[in-house]
Order: structure tokens, then C-alpha cells, then sequence
């Protein structure tokens, strides 16, 4: 099979981590949530904790160069637009928090996907 488009490799990538997080108990509250600081792929809650999760998503199978683009910057703009979704959404701003990572291979071979789900990946980034 040929490739994916990186567009919709990266749309599958999103869609798979969803459904794998709701299979695993998550409650999806929000996906692509923008502000002019930045984005968070997926925002979703279990139990007591909300969870900010971004979605990497890759053709080839490199853990290392998937993590490697959710460096400092990349962790201070979901850190910072969390905030904003908590500000937004009061009701839940008494919950704990996390940030997660979440990757996605995409396998041209087999022409499947597996994800690779890094819990409690980072902690927030908030200086200045």
C-alpha cells in the first residue's frame, strides 16, 4: 500500500489515539482545542485526573524522534493553553492534571497502526 498523506496520516493518528483512550476508560472532553498560544490534541478526563495529550503520529518506528518533538517549547504552549482550557471551563479546575504523549505508527507493510501511550510524559511547563 502506499504511503499515507502526512495530513490524514496525522487525522488517523488523532482518531486512533481517541478510540484508544475511550477504550481504556478515558472520557474524551475535547480534540484540537486552539488558542492563540497553542494546541492541544486531545483533552480528556478519568476519574479525578484531566489529561492534556498530544498525538505524535509516524510513518516509520522512532520513539526517540517522535518524543524528541515534544521538546521544552512544544510543552510550555500545551502548558500554558491547559491553563486557558481550565480557566474556561471552571467546573474543572479542582481536578489533577497531566500530560501525556501519545504515538501512533503507522506500518505501511502490514498496513496497520499500534499506539504507544506515555503517561504522566511531562510536566508542565510554566515560567516567565
Amino acid at each position: 500500500m502506499d504511503k499515507p498523506i502526512p495530513n490524514t496520516l496525522f487525522k488517523t493518528g488523532e482518531k486512533i489515539a481517541q478510540a484508544y483512550l475511550a477504550s481504556h476508560g478515558y472520557l474524551i472532553l475535547s480534540n484540537n482545542f486552539r488558542r492563540r498560544t497553542g494546541e492541544i490534541d486531545i483533552i480528556a478526563r478519568t476519574e479525578n485526573t484531566l489529561v492534556f495529550v498530544e498525538v505524535k503520529t509516524r510513518s516509520y518506528h522512532s520513539i526517540n524522534s517522535a518524543l524528541a518533538n515534544v521538546g521544552y517549547t512544544k510543552q510550555k504552549k500545551i502548558s500554558i493553553t491547559a491553563i486557558e482550557y481550565i480557566n474556561q471551563f471552571a467546573e474543572l479546575g479542582n481536578l489533577q492534571t497531566r500530560f501525556d504523549v501519545i504515538v501512533v505508527f503507522y506500518n505501511s507493510r502490514e498496513d496497520n497502526y499500534s499506539v504507544k501511550h506515555f503517561i504522566d510524559a511531562f510536566l508542565p511547563v510554566c515560567d516567565d
